[in-house]
């Protein structure tokens, strides 16, 4: 399974999603976490992606048909017009969704509209929390760490969101059955994704003029493998909060 899966899984099987729910998966982009959803539940039930971005979601579709996923389906659609368009759900989860919205507290009040009386609403978000605490003993970790959190901050993203979760819900007037938070961390054992993640975000790394295209060219999976033996520590990539509620 996807290292990154593992908290999703849990956070899913946890919040009592059952096979034969309708799920609305938000911001579903390619479809990782709806065809992580149709794993768990299996083909007796529905699940439903949308995403604004009309590529990812024929990309979605694509690997839909070619995994025979009959009853996982996708939509370019805005989050808004949800409820007008595709009725009402069972669920709804999302994933790193929230964090690029300019209105949040908005989204999750359009989405309970979605949402059947007892239904569940399940998301996962990161946080900055924890960011560069170890930077004495992980110069090169907690640079490229620094870079992607600006990034999405210089792209309007909200770097807390994952602590503002309960608040949220908890506002637009959702029963918090759950929240929960575990760091992500990284040991020699493990490795380091870093410069994976630094080649996936450059493209909008330069754009946010966060790093030039040579002090990222100077990051390399052995530089980093590196400094983690020097370290002799563990490396705090990053901050998963989930969280789920009911209407």
């Amino acid at each position: 399974m996807n290292d990154r899966n593992v908290f999703t899984r849990k956070l899913f099987l946890d919040s009592g999603i059952n096979a034969g729910m309708r799920v609305l998966d938000v911001g579903c982009g390619a479809g990782e976490v709806s065809f992580l959803m149709q794993e768990i539940l299996g083909d007796k039930s529905e699940i439903v992606g949308i995403d604004i971005n009309e590529e990812l979601i024929l990309s979605a579709q694509n690997i839909a048909t070619e995994r025979g996923c009959q009853h996982t389906r996708f939509f370019t659609m805005d989050i808004a017009d949800a409820a007008s368009e595709l009725g009402t759900f069972d669920a709804i989860i999302g994933r790193r969704i929230l964090m690029y919205l300019p209105d949040p507290f908005q989204t999750i009040k359009d989405l309970i509209t979605c949402l059947k009386p007892g239904g569940r609403i399940v998301f996962q978000e990161s946080d900055a929390i924890g960011a560069g605490v170890l930077i004495e003993k992980f110069p090169v970790h907690t640079r490229i760490q620094q870079w992607v959190w600006e990034t999405v901050a210089k792209e309007q993203g909200n770097i807390h969101i994952g602590s503002e979760l309960y608040t949220l819900l908890l506002k637009a007037g959702l029963q918090i059955q759950e929240v929960r938070s575990e760091a992500v961390l990284q040991t020699i054992e493990t490795g380091s994704d870093l410069a994976w993640l630094l080649k996936v975000m450059e493209k909008r790394i330069l754009q946010a003029e966060v790093a030039t295209k040579d002090e990222m060219d100077e990051v390399s999976e052995e530089k980093l493998i590196r400094e983690m033996h020097q370290a002799q520590s563990v490396f705090i990539r990053d901050m998963n909060f989930g969280i789920y509620a009911t209407k």
